[in-house]
């Protein structure tokens, strides 16, 4: 098995407004907890329409590897702060499931009924070992495909409209499967993506 990536999403926090234009009305229409939410989804639902990947997936086929660094801690503070300032009545029911480093992906995995394994991979500065990992996982046959990539603070100074955060993540798949769905192949994949992280 050779893992190849099929497709390739790349988006600032600054251009969340632009990049849901791009999708389908169910994803334009949803309710949004959070910023990071938001991004999460944006980018995972143009990763699967650049790979050609229906919506929503409805099966197992799809691991999604999604690296996570500091940015969580955004979410974090915003909550407990909540509660700083007003007490009990500052702690959000509908915010406090984000305080969890694998909320991001389980949202994902929700909004686009994807059924394969879900794990959130700490970073730093890069997707590297995420890559790997989803790689590897696609070489032993545990997952057909695989969403890899993440979301990492861009800059702590900048809020999410000034490009705070910035996702990215690759479609990865063996290079059979993608020839048989007929889809765009970018090309020496993975290593590529090795090369701009």
């Amino acid at each position: 098995m050779r893992p190849v990536i099929t497709g390739i999403s790349k988006i600032s926090s600054s251009n969340i407004g632009r990049a849901l234009m791009k999708l389908n009305d169910a994803i334009k229409q949803m309710r949004f907890i959070n910023g990071l939410e938001q991004l999460a989804i944006i980018s995972i639902g143009i990763i699967l329409d650049h790979a050609r990947i229906s919506v929503p997936v409805g099966n197992a086929n799809i691991g999604l590897f999604v690296g996570i660094d500091d940015s969580i801690e955004d979410l974090k503070d915003e909550y407990f702060n909540g509660i700083l300032n007003d007490g009990i009545l500052g702690a959000s029911p509908l915010h406090f499931p984000f305080t969890t480093p694998n909320s991001l992906a389980a949202q994902v995995s929700i909004a686009f009924d994807m059924r394969g394994e879900s794990i959130t991979i700490p970073v730093k500065r890069s997707y590297r070992n995420v890559i790997e990992y989803a790689h590897e996982c696609i070489t032993e046959r545990h997952t057909k495909m695989a969403i890899a990539g993440g979301i990492l603070l861009n800059d702590k100074r900048l809020s999410i409209e000034e490009g705070r955060y910035m996702a990215e993540f690759f479609f990865l798949e063996d290079a059979g499967s993608a020839a048989e769905r007929g889809v765009t192949v970018y090309n020496h994949a993975w290593e590529e993506a090795y090369e701009t992280l």
